[in-house]
């Protein structure tokens, strides 16, 4: 209080002392930052102008009131002003350590806002401020044992030096969720639904056990959807806590809840402009009387409506649902009200993503053209033809309305080009062929073209090949495909435990493929095969009589067809569809002592989506060949193998079936396979697929017993590395077995890139 008066009494002393009189000079001291000319323009007084006791207060508020300056003082030497003055500290420089969860652009931003920038005046209170604020940031990710320390060090020229240091410390692991009032679902069938949970097997990998708000929000978000879409329409969840254990390095969840009644539908009606198709959009509204209300389900209808008008152009139709309950009776009478709007057209389509693909090899699978009625199925297909190309993936398609128009709108399909080497050194392993490596390159969208282009050399213990195959998926505009592929091959089988013998191949196909619909083709071409078998010693009664009957050297004219159907979702992990194919192949002689034969293959594959991304997959192959003419049976060096990862896995690779005088493998006419697939969500579906499999299968030669028939269960892991190599793992156990099988418990394929 001394101090107060003092200050005060000296005030009016100062402004007493200064009183009328006519200001020759201003002198200013203690200036370090600020110019003496800057500095003048905040003064109300000037050189030359008058003096007095109103005008000296004015000068001490104009002062202060720039936010300057921590003192000011004024005193008078005859005709001369003088003004001493205190500047506030500026910032002279901000580090910031320790930081990795919150980006250093980040804390620059928030600074800045904060007015916490180099050269700036510097305020404690905004940065206490600073410090507080980023604390509770780290909490709500649930790093509740993070610490921000904010340091200021004075430096020369009234400078301050600001060190933050930061401790992010451990997110948070929950250590319990209770619920509190559910009784028709267990506490275990709710917490189904969430995101979050407590430590597990597979938290290691996917920190589900980390605490968050925002992951705690949208948890009870899907705790609401979850008992409005089983008829509670009046749940509510009344609470919610997470609080901290002790040591601030786990939390304990708890979520009160009332569930209320289930609510039941009555019926529904449904009004607005039908279009005249009252009948087809009604079969779409699958509500029935007495059946639980169900939020998803008015979902889904909606979403039904809206792509069935959006087939006949009415892309922004307005579909309301009207629920009329009756708390009285527990019932929900639903009322659709449907506003198709107009027709639209779609103006311009374009592509982004695509860094190396052409424009034009996106633009010519689209279904959906430019400047025609807007069409839901058409676009769609789209989208799933361009996933199929194999070099895309996460395709997306978006709708922009044209500004001014409301009948007019652009499509954009974004992609994710799937990166791939134009030259490749490939080291590997595969149950068939055991160690191998090459060099090979092989690029399907060469240039961005989408045409396929590879050369390729591989050495293992089983072939040596060198080969060259093209492919142009639109040899023609209207999508009719061409292929060549020119091979030669050096077998020698008995390398891997196989019937014993050397076989040379030279060749070449010209294949030809047409379009019979968006999914389905037939192809046909031909080719030429050069074939010269060498025995030795080991090699079996069987093989020794075929070259005694029919000679060493075949050369064979080719002819190729076949029929193929494939609606998959997408090339690289489909998860929904299905993919026929039947190939057929005629051999005839070139030369008189050539042999002739005919082969025939059926292979399929189901994907059909169940639930919670569980997805059901079976596939079968079917093989057959036979000789005709002068070559009763089919050559032994073009027999069909089976046993290992794409056939009956749990047994060696090509080692099921008829064995030779050796009791080697040697192969049969007649091979089928099949397989019951449940492919099991993972945290990493999209880079890793985990599957569970029962196969069946085994070769034959002519005489077919379903009794011989092998099986075995096991799981198969794909892994698609960001090289882009294909790593499979198989843990299989056979069910049924007969002696003498080769089982192999643990099989592994992959190939890599350097």
């Amino acid at each position: 209080m001394k101090k107060i008066l003092i200050a005060i009494l000296v005030f009016f002393m100062t402004i007493s002392a200064l009183a009328d009189f006519v200001v020759k000079k201003i002198n200013v001291e203690g200036l370090h930052h600020i110019t003496r000319e800057t500095f003048l323009t905040y003064l109300p007084v000037k050189e030359g102008s008058q003096m007095s006791s109103a005008k000296t207060a004015e000068v001490i508020r104009a002062l202060y009131k720039t936010g300057f300056f921590d003192n000011v003082s004024i005193s008078r030497h005859g005709d001369e002003l003088f003004i001493s003055v205190v500047e506030r500290s500026v910032i002279g420089s901000i580090n910031i350590s320790g930081n990795k969860e919150i980006t250093k652009k980040q804390l620059t931003d928030v600074l800045r806002d904060a007015g916490l920038v180099e050269g700036e005046i510097f305020s404690q209170a905004a940065l206490t401020s600073f410090e507080n604020n980023l604390t509770q940031q780290y909490y709500s990710m649930g790093r509740y044992n993070a610490t921000v320390k904010a340091e200021v060090v004075p430096a020369e020229r009234n400078r301050m030096l600001i060190k933050i240091k930061i401790n992010e410390g451990d997110e948070a692991k929950i250590k319990s969720i209770k619920i509190v009032g559910n009784k028709a679902f267990t506490t275990s069938q709710l917490l189904k639904n969430f995101a979050l949970t407590t430590s597990g097997l597979f938290t290691f990998f996917t920190h589900s056990d980390r605490y968050a708000k925002e992951k705690l929000d949208a948890d009870l978000e899907k705790l609401h959807s979850f008992y409005l879409d089983n008829g509670y329409l009046r749940f509510k969840i009344d609470s919610s806590s997470a609080d901290m254990t002790p040591d601030r390095k786990g939390v304990n969840i708890v979520i009160y809840i009332t569930e209320g009644s289930v609510y039941r539908i009555s019926g529904f009606s449904v009004n607005g402009f039908l279009l005249g198709k009252d009948a087809e959009i009604t079969k779409l509204i699958t509500l029935k009387r007495g059946e639980i209300f169900s939020r998803q389900t008015m979902v889904d209808i909606t979403t039904n409506i809206e792509r069935f008008l959006g087939d006949y152009g009415y892309a922004m139709p307005v579909i309301s649902t009207a629920p009329v309950v009756n708390d009285a009776e527990k019932q929900v009478f639903v009322k659709f009200n449907i506003d198709p709007k107009q027709k639209v057209y779609v103006r311009r389509i374009s592509f982004s993503g695509n860094t190396k693909t052409n424009d034009e090899v996106l633009r010519r699978e689209m279904r959906q053209q430019e400047d025609a009625l807007f069409s839901y199925s058409k676009i769609n297909e789209s989208k799933r033809r361009l996933a199929n190309l194999g070099y895309l993936q996460d395709v997306e398609s978006k709708m922009d309305p044209v500004p001014g128009k409301t009948d007019i709108v652009d499509l954009t399909y974004k992609v994710k080009e799937v990166s791939s080497a134009m030259a490749n050194f490939q080291v590997g392993y595969s149950d068939v062929d055991s160690f191998l490596f090459g060099i090979s390159v092989n690029e399907r969208n060469f240039m961005g073209t989408g045409k396929e282009v590879g050369i390729q050399f591989n050495n293992s213990a089983y072939n040596r090949i060198y080969a060259f195959n093209y492919y142009d998926p639109y040899f023609t505009p209207d999508n009719i495909s061409m292929g060549v592929n020119a091979y030669a091959e050096k077998v020698t089988p008995g390398h891997i435990d196989l019937s014993s013998y050397t076989s040379n191949n030279y060749g070449f196909t010209n294949t030809f493929g047409i379009p019979l619909s968006d999914n389905m083709r037939l192809s046909g071409g031909y080719g030429y095969n050069y074939t010269e078998i060498k025995t030795n010693n080991g090699t079996s009664t069987e093989v020794k009589n075929f070259v005694k009957k029919n000679g060493r050297v075949f050369n064979q004219a080719k002819l190729l067809g076949g029929w193929s159907y494939n609606n998959l979702d997408r090339a690289i992990f489909p998860t929904n569809g299905w993919v026929h194919a039947v190939n057929a192949e005629v051999d005839a002689p070139v030369t008189s002592d050539s042999s002739q034969y005919y082969k025939g293959d059926y292979v399929m594959h189901w994907y059909l989506p169940l639930f919670k991304d569980f997805i059901f997959h079976p596939r079968a192959t079917v093989d057959y060949g036979n000789g005709f003419g002068k070559t009763k049976d089919l050559p032994f060096y073009v027999n069909y193998y089976a046993g290992g990862i794409g056939t009956v896995r749990g047994f060696e690779g090509s080692s099921l079936g008829p064995r030779d005088s050796n009791n080697n493998p040697i192969g049969g006419n007649f091979a089928a396979s099949g397989s019951l697939g449940l492919i099991i969500p993972t945290p990493i579906q999209d880079v890793v697929r985990t599957t569970a499999f029962v196969d069946a299968g085994n070769v034959y030669d002519h005489k077919i017993s379903l009794n011989k028939l092998r099986s075995s269960y096991g799981v198969q892991v794909e892994w698609r590395s960001p090289l882009g190599a294909v790593l499979v793992f198989v843990l299989a156990q056979p069910i049924s077995r007969y002696t003498g099988d080769r089982t192999q418990t643990f099989d592994f394929s992959f190939g890599t890139s350097f």
